[in-house]
């Protein structure tokens, strides 16, 4: 069981010494990616390339993100463990000043066929599957633009994530088609994420920003029976596939954040399915295969893995989530299902998934009162998430006589939990 207790970020002071000590750690990593593109570069890439390094200091503990330019103008980026972005100095699509435009002008020597195929190709000398990425379906394409009797020969290939409507494109590559050759590629994906490297230098704590106080470990232990209860008692009115009763032993990982006095809580079950609990009620639940939810987001997913038949209309669907809000029991005065939510599909017409946002504000317009979010699965005809929030339910903590957190000076400690 991995029990998440602290604030997940920190601030560091970049020194000259840990950013040796990161150039050092990454600098193999874009050698890499610049040997199997075959990039215009010196290689391997060494320190003295390097014109700027640029690193976060706002950080997940553990994670890692630098930008670096070398000479010549090429940049990379590097997080979650590997290389995300690789930049030209010719990247017309990240071009600011308009009056450049002009140098961009040429002759397309490429079809877009062919520019699609360079585009995989590259993903493939990264060793990156396509379906990883979602580069196996049809990609979004933006043509060579004409600028009167000009045109720019480049083409900008995009694999969206079906995970949305089609706005987000976790995969981006633009392709010089009049010189045949890649000029910018950043990909985004779970999949390739990796543990980032080690460091040779510990960068110090920023002083001038506040150490943000751990939750207090004697408090979540208390809490995690409270929660198992509750999650226990939810599955059970929903008929979930959830062990019962629920134990430390079913727990994969057991996250509490402070959410200003009250807390916010996630329950992973070593099954992949997923509990919220805020404050002193269980909110919702997540299933593995859940499409359209922040823990989806936090793996990597394939879109044959959710292909299927449209089995029930949205309003069998709708029909589906009121039974099961029903069935919870919630105060018939909370719940607001008595307008037309907000639909979601994914651009994958083949992928069966609804997700549905009903949320309701105050005469005002501007104050959140609830929300009901779920997805209903059209194929096999059943709930895959659903959450529940109403404002009268904020600011009621469970019965626990401990704080929820430790003063900021106080050092931080693992909990020690049975069954962990």
């Amino acid at each position: 069981m991995i029990i998440e207790l602290d604030s997940p970020f920190e601030i560091i002071r970049v020194t000259a010494e840990y950013s040796n000590a990161v150039l050092v750690a990454v600098l193999p990593y874009i050698t890499d990616v610049a040997e199997r593109l075959e990039l215009p570069i010196q290689k391997p890439v060494t320190p003295e390339c390097v014109t700027r390094c640029t690193i976060l200091p706002s950080r997940k503990i553990g994670d890692l993100c630098v930008g670096i330019g070398i000479k010549g103008g090429w940049g990379f980026m590097f997080r979650w463990g590997y290389v995300d972005t690789i930049e030209s100095p010719d990247s017309y699509f990240v071009l600011q000043d308009p009056a450049e435009i002009p140098r961009f002008f040429g002759t397309v020597r490429m079809t877009r066929a062919e520019a699609i195929q360079m585009a995989r190709d590259a993903l493939t000398k990264l060793g990156i599957p396509l379906e990883a990425v979602f580069a196996e379906q049809e990609p979004r394409v933006t043509e060579p633009l004409r600028i009167g009797t000009n045109i720019v020969p480049r083409y900008l290939i995009e694999w969206r994530d079906p995970r949305s409507d089609g706005q987000f494109a976790p995969v981006s590559i633009e392709i010089n088609a009049e010189a045949k050759r890649l000029e910018r590629l950043r990909v985004f994906s779970k999949a390739l994420e990796r543990p980032p490297p080690k460091i040779s230098a510990v960068p110090p704590p920023d002083l001038n920003f506040p150490k943000w106080p751990s939750v207090n470990p004697e408090y979540a232990q208390r809490l995690l029976p409270l929660v198992l209860q509750a999650a226990a008692e939810y599955s059970a009115k929903l008929a979930l596939p959830v062990p019962r009763p629920l134990s430390t032993n079913h727990v994969a990982r057991f996250a509490v954040t402070d959410n200003g006095g009250w807390p916010h809580c996630e329950l992973e079950l070593t099954n992949g399915w997923t509990f919220v609990y805020r404050g002193s009620t269980l909110n919702g639940f997540y299933a593995p295969d859940t499409l359209f939810s922040l823990y989806s987001e936090r793996r990597p997913i394939l879109i044959r893995d959710f292909v299927g038949k449209w089995n029930m209309t949205e309003s069998e669907a709708i029909a589906l989530v009121s039974q099961a809000v029903a069935k919870l029991g919630y105060p018939s005065n909370l719940v607001r299902m008595d307008f037309s939510p907000a639909v979601m599909k994914s651009w994958v017409t083949n992928i069966p998934r609804y997700m549905f946002h009903w949320w309701a504000v105050d005469e005002t317009g501007n104050d959140l009162i609830c929300k009901l979010e779920a997805e209903v699965d059209a194929d096999a005809r059943q709930l895959k998430s659903l959450y529940f929030d109403h404002k009268s339910f904020w600011n009621k903590p469970p019965p626990i006589d401990v704080p929820i957190t430790l003063p900021a000076a106080t050092n931080r400690q693992k909990p020690s939990f049975p069954g962990s």
